[in-house]
């Protein structure tokens, strides 16, 4: 199966982490933060004091902000699921819904557990929603 994993730039470390097992699971990965395969990676620790200034969409005219969201659509085009790692931010909530908008098959994983309070209703659009990264593989019907 062809995964496109979305997270937070924060959680670098941990995407590579699941990035890895899943492949050694037999599945192809996007993993956003590794450049390694010729993927375009854009960090947001690449963002100058002058960047700060821009609004968004000044900054979406930025040729590094259409390349990352060219790469990143291409990849969610390419795979079969997208798997949302918690905590994430705005950019991963809306590759969630474009995936899930082009009948993807989506699931939401919080490796740290869901956090009271914190919730969204459309989640509802996630085939399931996990702790464990072992229970994806139930999920995804392997």
């Amino acid at each position: 199966m062809k995964i496109y994993l979305a997270s937070s730039w924060k959680n670098h470390k941990m995407v590579r982490d699941i990035a890895e097992y899943l492949r050694t699971e037999g599945h192809e990965v996007d993993d956003f933060t590794d450049d390694s395969q010729g993927r375009f990676v854009f960090s947001y620790k690449e963002i100058t004091e002058d960047d700060q200034k821009l609004n968004a969409k000044n900054f979406m005219q930025d040729k590094r902000a259409q390349q990352a969201f060219k790469e990143d659509k291409s990849r969610i085009d390419w795979a079969d699921t997208l798997i949302c790692v918690l905590p994430c931010g705005l950019s991963a909530h809306m590759e969630l819904g474009y995936a899930a908008g082009k009948g993807k098959k989506v699931i939401i994983y919080a490796p740290d557990g869901f956090a009271p309070g914190e919730w969204e209703v459309m989640y509802g659009f996630a085939e399931g929603m996990t702790e464990s990264l072992k229970e994806i593989y139930k999920i995804l019907g392997d």
